[in-house]
């Protein structure tokens, strides 16, 4: 009978061997994260360029075909800067020999448009505009604010004031190519939105964004037409707030507001107030683009709140409407506090409904 080998003989054979792990473990071993029987590679460029805080950016993407695009762009421009030197000659030259306002006009149009085109393509023009990195200096982000602005923020407007009869119960037309920003009480106020009396007790800061070049100046009419008059049975019009002479341009946009530029307030603000019994109220900001300055002290008491025709007053100074805004307001429960702090009448007053 074989004998037994005592086990701690056993224990003491196998701690004696050489440990020796397979092939395929081994080679799985460097590619586990953390192991440190993986071989230690030397630093590569990339890593280093890292380690003291290299940015990769966009004109520097290392993919061939990427490059051989921006090359292609590069080129594009280069053309398009010599047809706008090239322009701006005949631009010269046209106004030089008076060949007509026709003519210039197209000539300056085309211009801009080249400006436009020379940095379309540039994918670093689309991120500094994707990140709101630029602003409206250059007329490529000129163009993509507009674009932007009539894909989004203008046919909501549209929608608003058409559904709610804004156009053409106060002006029978406009073509808006501005665009129009409203805060009440420091917050943005979208169009259409129903505000609390207490809300727009004071009167709102506005801004007026044109995405062409040059200054202009502008006036800012608030109108109710909603107004009851119960002696004629019908609604009416009252102007709460005129304001003229109002420079803007594509860097100066603030319309009113603390930093805003000096302007004429022909008619001061009157706050918002619906009485009991009435459904809402439509508030419509209307913006004009005046056609030359208007005497505000010629103007002042002259121009009434009630019963204000809009379309009398544009026809009569020459306006043209280049943007606008609406909001509604409603009775709540701040309505006859502000009514009495402004010494408005019909606080304590209830309309209602009467059959025929």
């Amino acid at each position: 009978m074989a004998s037994r080998t005592p086990p701690a003989q056993c224990i003491a054979r196998v701690l004696s061997r050489p440990t020796v792990c397979p092939r395929p473990f081994m080679a799985a071993i460097p590619q586990v994260r953390g192991v440190r029987t993986a071989p230690n590679k030397a630093p590569t460029t990339d890593d280093v360029k890292r380690k003291k805080g290299f940015v990769r950016t966009i004109e520097k993407m290392p993919f061939q075909t990427y490059q051989l695009a921006l090359e292609v762009i590069a080129k594009d421009r280069e053309q398009k800067i010599k047809e706008i030197a090239l322009e701006k000659q005949r631009l010269a030259l046209a106004i030089e020999k008076e060949k007509g306002p026709r003519v210039v006009s197209s000539l300056q149009r085309h211009i801009e448009r080249l400006k436009v085109l020379v940095d379309i393509n540039n994918p670093r023009v689309k991120y500094n505009f994707d990140n709101d990195i630029a602003g409206p200096t250059k007329p490529v982000y000129r163009f993509l604010l507009d674009r932007k602005w009539r894909e989004m923020r203008r046919p909501v407007l549209m929608q608003r004031i058409t559904q709610m009869k804004v156009i053409p119960d106060v002006l029978p037309f406009i073509d808006p190519v501005v665009d129009v920003q409203v805060r009440f009480s420091g917050r943005d106020v979208k169009p259409g939105t129903i505000l609390n009396t207490l809300r727009t007790e004071k009167h709102p800061s506005i801004k007026i964004i044109p995405f062409k070049p040059g200054e202009m100046l502008c006036t800012i009419a608030v109108v109710d037409s909603d107004v009851p008059d119960a002696a004629r049975d019908r609604y009416t019009y009252r102007l709460h707030w005129l304001v003229s002479n109002i420079p803007i341009s594509h860097l100066k946009t603030q319309a009113i507001g603390t930093t805003s530029p000096p302007s004429d307030t022909i008619v001061s603000y009157l706050p918002p107030h619906v009485q009991k019994g009435i459904p809402y109220h439509r508030y419509s900001l209307f913006v004009f683009k005046q056609s030359e300055k208007i005497d505000a002290q010629a103007l002042e008491g002259k121009v009434k709140r009630e019963v204000f025709i809009m379309r009398s007053f544009q026809a009569k100074h020459n306006l043209e409407p280049i943007g606008v805004f609406m909001w509604r307001n409603e009775w709540d429960q701040y309505t006859s506090e502000v009514m009495k702090r402004h010494d408005l009448p019909g606080h304590d007053i209830m309309w209602r409904n009467v059959k025929a």
